[in-house]
């Protein structure tokens, strides 16, 4: 997909913990940053390095080159588009919405069509990373949109991240968001397993994890999740709560495609009878709840 020369101008609409990653990010890059969120208390980390808060979506994209929502629902999002003061209520001129959210598959087809029918066509792209890849532009995004859609969406993905993978029309990047992390839930629960063995057996954890790293199964997350493991750090970057929805979601959009899942049905449960404080925490806390507390 190509690059063009375009307008650095963003309309950032939710500004959470990877909202502003991403929004302090492209303020370093030397881009213009408009933001909106439902609390406006959340854009002050943006407004102090420089973007401009609005009272309404709409206020916010106006002006603005491109429109980027990060939510963490459908809802969240249909009323960013179509409340009074919306997303929709503001004139497209040839932008295309791009959102940045997870979301439900089916829900989000819906919704797109919906707002294609207001004039804002709208581009799928959830992200693969954590807040720390959004700080770094190190995001890939996993798109779903009509082609040319896409095409017009592509220079921003590219600020944001280093890698854009359309997968189809609306509903495949959200459908391949969720496999994505049905596959993160089950490798935090099997690294958890696999550490309470070893420490039933008196074993050392790290020079597992080395071992791990010289193997076939060497993987980034392995190495993450288990240091964090070891240095006891389960500040949230991607919560147990999100994990859970995502893969009950997943589970649903699985049984809707004529499929029987086993995996999803039986993380849930593990993750539905934790304390809802602990599913504030990191995900990575999961290998503590299957094999105790890193010894000091």
């Amino acid at each position: 997909m190509s690059r063009r020369d375009v307008g650095k101008r963003l309309a950032l609409i939710g500004c959470g913990a990877m909202g502003t990653a991403l929004g302090l990010r492209m303020l370093a890059q030397g881009w213009t940053l408009r933001v909106y969120n439902r609390s406006p208390e959340r854009t002050r980390p943006l407004e102090a390095a420089g973007a401009s808060a609005y009272r309404t979506p709409a206020e916010a994209a106006s002006g603005a080159d491109w429109v980027a929502t990060v939510v963490t629902d459908s809802e969240a999002l249909r009323g960013l588009l179509f409340s009074d003061g919306g997303i929709a209520s503001a004139p497209a001129l040839g932008r295309r919405l791009v959102d940045l959210g997870t979301h439900r598959p089916d829900r989000l087809a819906d919704l797109g069509a919906e707002s294609a029918s207001r004039g804002w066509p709208l581009v799928e792209a959830p992200m693969t990373g954590s807040v720390h890849d959004a700080s770094h532009g190190t995001l890939h995004f996993l798109v779903g949109g009509e082609e040319a859609d896409v095409e017009w969406a592509s220079p921003l993905l590219w600020a944001l991240g280093r890698g854009v993978h359309h997968l189809g029309g609306l509903g495949a990047g959200n459908t391949a968001k969720l496999a994505l992390n049905l596959l993160v839930g089950a490798m935090a629960g099997g690294l958890g397993e696999a550490v309470a063995l070893l420490r039933a057996r008196g074993l050392a954890v790290d020079s597992f994890l080395d071992a791990l790293d010289g193997s076939g199964l060497a993987s980034p997350l392995y190495r993450r999740l288990g240091q964090r493991y070891l240095d006891g750090d389960h500040a949230p970057r991607f919560s147990l709560g999100n994990l859970e929805k995502d893969l009950r979601w997943e589970w649903e959009h699985a049984e809707r495609s004529g499929l029987k899942p086993r995996l999803a049905p039986a993380l849930c449960q593990l993750l539905e009878s934790l304390p809802q404080a602990d599913k504030l925490r990191d995900y990575s806390w999961l290998i503590t709840q299957l094999a105790g507390p890193a010894a000091c």
